[in-house]
């Protein structure tokens, strides 16, 4: 199977709420991009779905109001047609 991460990929807008303060958070790109593929503080960047699918993308978003970031698993589109 062939997947893609929508938010990567433009495809969707994230409207994220802070769960701190409930403002708007900005996407700040995947979590890949700051850990880097040689990364001493490499995490685990693929997420376990509810239905047990190994296919989340990990990304930072980041809260200007109350200066915190979080982490949010973007469930990856399969492209292969094999529905």
């Amino acid at each position: 199977m062939s997947y893609i991460c929508p938010l990567c990929n433009g495809l969707v807008v994230p409207e994220q709420a802070c769960p701190h303060c409930l403002q708007g958070l900005s996407e700040c790109g995947k979590l890949d991009d700051y850990t880097g593929p040689y990364s001493p503080y490499s995490l685990q960047t693929s997420m376990v779905e509810e239905d047990g699918n190994e296919n989340g993308c990990m990304h930072m978003l980041y809260c200007h109001h109350c200066h915190t970031s979080t982490l949010w698993s973007v469930a990856q589109w399969d492209i292969s047609g094999n529905h």
